[in-house]
């Protein structure tokens, strides 16, 4: 089988949705292994382990070093992307369940037309805006279900990472003109990973008190959920004729998700995230169709 040739035949649905399923397995395996890893050292491990390999990756196929004058873009996108996103995301793992945090991670695409809006002039229908009253809604659902008094902080700190999430979507749009989305992706990562291990270098010298079984998930969440689908996702954007192309099929990650929780977890979804979750995809659903 020739995998060369199949890959030049995907196109960017293709990519995205090879990106998104990898990508929905992380809610699932960070909630296991947040059992004995602390939020931040799962963090900074996951990408500590994905940047060596990306630094052997970079190495052997002698891929150039960006242009200086992009160095803060790529900084930037490693923020946003990895290192404050990976610890927003771990966060509220440790405080919701993956269903519930898979669905706010659908409104990514919303937010990024909300930045888009802001930055380059791009135009929100009033439908879209329509769309995303209804979404909020479901954010209320989410948030207050047991009561005003009662915020779910999970719902927030991810809120807070789909926001840098959506960023690192705008980024990406801009870099893949000038590198291949490869060299985006890769660089993308390495800078995350860099970031992270100098804000907590503590973290590595915790290995030696993690379990096999952990390592092994962390290993898979560093080339997996890092590596393969940041690239395919990036690779989406490359090939895509607009943004929205590739962001929309962010809605498939509450189903991957939820379903893959149901199976590995035993997580049943709650009253509030089936409604909030259903009030949430209808309105991002919407908003798509206008665009």
């Amino acid at each position: 089988m020739d995998f060369s040739q199949i890959f030049k035949k995907l196109t960017a649905k293709h990519c995205a949705f090879i990106g998104i399923f990898f990508w929905a397995t992380a809610f699932v395996i960070t909630k296991v292994v947040l059992k004995e890893v602390d939020a931040m050292s799962l963090g900074v491990l996951r990408y500590f382990f994905a940047s060596i390999i990306v630094i052997f990756i970079l190495i052997k196929k002698k891929i150039p070093f960006p242009n200086l004058k992009d160095i803060p873009a790529f900084i930037f996108a490693g923020f946003s992307g990895y290192a404050g996103y990976i610890v927003l995301f771990n966060i509220a793992t440790v405080l919701s369940s993956p269903s519930t945090l898979s669905v706010i991670n659908a409104l990514a695409p919303a937010i990024t037309a909300i930045i888009a809006y802001f930055m380059f002039n791009e135009k929100i229908k009033l439908i879209g805006w329509f769309a995303m009253g209804i979404s909020f809604c479901g954010i209320l659902v989410l948030t207050l279900w047991n009561g005003t008094l009662t915020i779910n902080k999970g719902v927030l700190y991810m809120l807070l990472g789909c926001l840098l999430l959506s960023t690192y979507n705008i980024s990406q749009r801009y870099l893949t003109k000038k590198y291949s989305s490869f060299s985006v992706s890769m660089y993308s990562l390495l800078i995350g990973g860099i970031l992270l291990v100098i804000y907590s270098p503590h973290s590595i010298a915790n290995i030696p008190n993690i379990s096999s079984s952990s390592l092994i998930l962390i290993i898979y969440m560093s080339i997996f959920p890092s590596i393969i689908s940041y690239f395919f996702w990036t690779k989406a954007f490359e090939l895509a004729k607009s943004t929205t192309e590739v962001t929309s099929f962010m809605f498939a990650t509450p189903v991957i998700a939820t379903i893959l929780g149901m199976i590995i977890l035993g997580d049943i979804p709650k009253l509030s995230t089936i409604i909030g979750g259903v009030i949430i995809i209808s309105g991002m659903i919407l908003f798509n169709k206008t665009k």
